[in-house]
């Protein structure tokens, strides 16, 4: 009888229709660090990109959800997150949220959207999405270089709960 459930239940997965989920699923801790060259040294930052869902099931069909929290900014001056890998280009930066910096330097941004192949960098940008860069953050397995990107399942935004990590939340 056991074995008999047990080949029922493989027929009915194998029934199912298959869902492409993303290869890179998972929820991703990133630590700004200063670019070479930075005209602001003093600057950091930290931020979460967790994967929410293939909408479809097919690639590049895959919703995220970002938050980043900045410091030691330029004042009343805008700044854009950016992120390479997205589905349309993979080598090409795309501008994910933008904000303008406070009295105190300080800034945040959150955002929604769809399509990412693999994170390996992100970028805080002076102005908009082809602004100089201020501050990476970087996938060291995949390229070399300032900050880090590491995927972490626990790493969730605040409103979550059992959160591993310090999110900076919406």
């Amino acid at each position: 009888m056991r074995k008999l459930v047990l080949l029922a239940a493989l027929a009915v997965a194998l029934a199912l229709p298959a869902t492409a989920f993303a290869a890179h699923e998972s929820n991703n801790k990133l630590d700004f660090a200063p670019v070479a060259g930075s005209l602001a040294p003093a600057v950091s930052g930290s931020g979460v990109i967790n994967y929410i869902k293939g909408t479809s099931g097919e690639e590049p069909d895959t919703s995220w959800s970002s938050a980043f929290r900045f410091s030691g900014l330029a004042s009343d001056t805008t700044y854009t997150v950016v992120v390479r890998g997205r589905f349309a280009d993979a080598t090409a930066f795309s501008g994910i949220c933008s904000f303008t910096a406070n009295g105190a330097g300080n800034g945040s941004c959150a955002s929604q959207f769809t399509g990412l192949q693999r994170l390996a960098i992100a970028q805080l940008r002076l102005g908009d999405a082809t602004g100089t860069a201020v501050l990476q953050a970087t996938r060291q397995a995949v390229v070399a270089g300032p900050g880090s990107i590491t995927s972490d399942g626990g790493c969730r935004e605040p409103d979550q709960a059992g959160s591993t990590c310090e999110a900076p939340g919406r």
